[in-house]
């Protein structure tokens, strides 16, 4: 009995996901599995796996169970590490991918298995238990089947919740373009387009508007301080121009986010700094006459 406790408190952690071993090894026998199968106190998920029946289903108990197939030396990657790590790419399947050693049984079950001939500590980590590829491993094996923008996007996710830098992606594609993968020119070319000191858009309103504003010279995401110390990152920054800009969204309506930001607006203006702020209005309906604006005040700035 403190056998089976044991094991039902690993399932916990486990997402309740159990082997037909682990059942054998705190003394069920194989007849009383299969009733216990029959039964619904075990969901069969894979092959010799199976979910303690009253655990609710959930992608991470699949991921799981899809990975108990084998022997250790399995990582969950592609699209499943994607979702895991929440980098806003989705594959048409719904099929668990996951990524072994070349040389390797690659035996199917729930999941589709990539055979890999380099797969270093750097490129592997865990989230919540789950033994994955890295954020910026995942990225590059994504790169052969998605697209640049949408690829571009799962970098900058990936770079917003500090799951990888410039860094890291670059290193990936060092350890993997020389050996000619699919995949190497695409995210060359989307590392490349970003440059070492990218800074991702933190938000959708904000993608617009550096996309509306490129080429006018702004600096995006800059930390600003005064005498009395630091201010707050700015949206954008200007400085030849002394302009700041400010992409609002509707979390700036509340009084007391207003307040903060009037507070700041008044430590930029004493730097000799004028603060522009846009909502979502005015980069797109009004997105002609916003860059037509700001173009005006640089010039006459310059002049």
């Amino acid at each position: 009995m403190e056998r089976w406790k044991d094991l039902t408190r690993e399932a916990e952690h486990g997402f309740g996901v159990v082997t037909r071993d682990q059942l054998s090894g705190v003394g069920l026998s194989s007849r009383t599995i299969d009733r216990w199968s029959a039964e619904g106190r075990l969901v069969p998920m894979a092959h010799g796996v199976f979910r303690l029946g009253g655990v609710p289903p959930s992608f991470e108990a699949d991921v799981v169970a899809a990975l108990r197939v084998f022997d250790g030396d399995t990582w969950g990657s592609h699209h499943t590490a994607a979702r895991l790590l929440g980098l806003g790419v989705s594959g048409r399947e719904h099929r668990i991918e996951l990524t072994r050693p070349y040389g390797l049984s690659a035996k199917r079950s729930i999941a589709r298995v990539h055979r890999s001939t380099h797969l270093p500590p750097h490129h592997l980590t865990t989230v919540a238990g789950i033994p994955i590829t890295t954020a910026s491993r995942t990225v590059f094996d994504l790169a052969r089947t998605t697209g640049p923008t949408r690829l571009g996007r799962a970098v900058d996710a990936a770079l917003l919740q500090r799951t990888a830098t410039m860094g890291s992606l670059y290193r990936v594609l060092h350890d993997l373009g020389g050996r000619g993968r699919p995949g190497t020119r695409r995210m060359r070319e989307v590392l490349d387009t970003r440059g070492l000191d990218h800074m991702p858009p933190e938000s959708e309103l904000e993608e617009v508007g550096m996309a509306l504003l490129a080429g006018l010279g702004f600096t995006w995401q800059v930390e600003m301080s005064d005498a009395q110390g630091y201010i707050r990152r700015v949206d954008a920054l200007h400085r030849a121009g002394g302009l700041v800009l400010e992409l609002d969204g509707s979390q700036h309506d509340a009084p007391p986010q207003r307040a903060l930001d009037l507070q700041g607006d008044r430590r930029l203006e004493a730097l000799g700094l004028e603060v522009v702020r846009l909502r979502w209005v005015h980069v797109t309906r009004g997105s002609d006459a916003t860059r037509t604006g700001l173009l005006r005040r640089l010039r006459s700035t310059a002049a």
